[in-house]
């Protein structure tokens, strides 16, 4: 037999065989590679540092959550929302963070109600709240973690390529107005003065979605829209 026609065989041969050999795994409860996680919680009270585990699966069903909260700071900031689509919001972040909490990246006596309440009434400042997540790479000067809760004051630096969304609030003085605005797509953002949930798996390597995410208020938020 040619080496043309034994090539041929063998790719018929794979593609034949790896669906039934994947069925086989998922049946088994296959869950993907564990991988661990670097959780700082910061409070006024002083810092503690702890070691998550999570599986592939885990980011993948956490990285839905992210995706469906998509449009909830619009929807939240929204004079023309109905009470009906707020709750309906305020319910898809709270899921969100049970998630979180769920994983154990946040506390379990972490007040949902007081973030969301906090995160979600603009006030007549410079604090500006924000979400955003995807597909891509951060980095902290100098923070070798992969996700944290509490205050972070070095500047943040969000890199997405094709899948990332990012979404901000911001407050005009003169004249008076509230202006959403967001990114979709290849974008770079940069955050300073943070304070809020902050993950990424993007550096922890290969087998693990490259998620990003960051939710909570900033001193300052802006970036780069490259499509």
């Amino acid at each position: 037999m040619r080496w043309g026609a034994k090539l041929g065989a063998l790719v018929i041969f794979v593609m034949l065989f790896l669906p039934v050999a994947f069925s086989g795994i998922t049946k088994a409860g296959y869950e993907g590679r564990r991988v661990e996680i670097k959780a700082e919680w910061i409070t006024p009270m002083g810092k503690q540092t702890k070691t998550v585990v999570m599986t592939e699966k885990d980011v993948i069903d956490l990285q839905k959550q992210m995706k469906k909260s998509q449009n909830v700071l619009q929807v939240l900031t929204d004079p023309s929302s109905d009470d009906d689509e707020k709750s309906k919001a305020m319910e898809i972040l709270e899921e969100l963070i049970e998630k979180l909490k769920e994983f154990g990246l946040i506390p379990k006596t972490f007040t949902v109600e007081k973030f969301l309440i906090s995160l979600f009434n603009p006030k007549l400042d410079f604090i500006l709240p924000i979400i955003s997540f995807g597909s891509g790479f951060s980095w902290i000067p100098l923070y070798p973690g992969e996700a944290f809760i509490g205050f972070m004051f070095r500047p943040i630096i969000m890199q997405y390529f094709i899948l990332g969304y990012t979404a901000s609030v911001n407050i005009n003085l003169l004249p008076p107005r509230i202006e959403y605005w967001d990114m979709v797509g290849t974008h770079t953002l940069i955050v300073w003065g943070f304070v809020g949930v902050y993950i990424d798996f993007g550096k922890i390597g290969y087998g693990i979605p490259n998620l990003q995410f960051l939710m909570g208020e900033a001193l300052f938020a802006g970036g780069f829209d490259w499509l």
